[in-house]
């Protein structure tokens, strides 16, 4: 599984009840959901050799 961090960039002053201002915050939220979406995408796209090289961890836990 893929861990995707979001950087959420500092809020500008606006009018409290601005429709602009909703908009702006639901188009945002939908373009950042699908940048997560593509990268986990690419990501688990990899092979697991690729994936352990850049540090992920395997899914699966084996106890030995």
């Amino acid at each position: 599984m893929a861990i995707a961090l979001e950087h959420r960039p500092v809020r500008r002053a606006a009018p409290a009840g601005s429709l602009t201002r909703l908009v702006q915050d639901g188009l945002a939220r939908i373009a950042s959901a699908w940048r997560r979406y593509r990268v986990q995408r690419e990501l688990e796209g990899l092979s697991y050799d690729q994936r352990k090289d850049i540090g992920f961890r395997a899914w699966d836990k084996t106890t030995r």
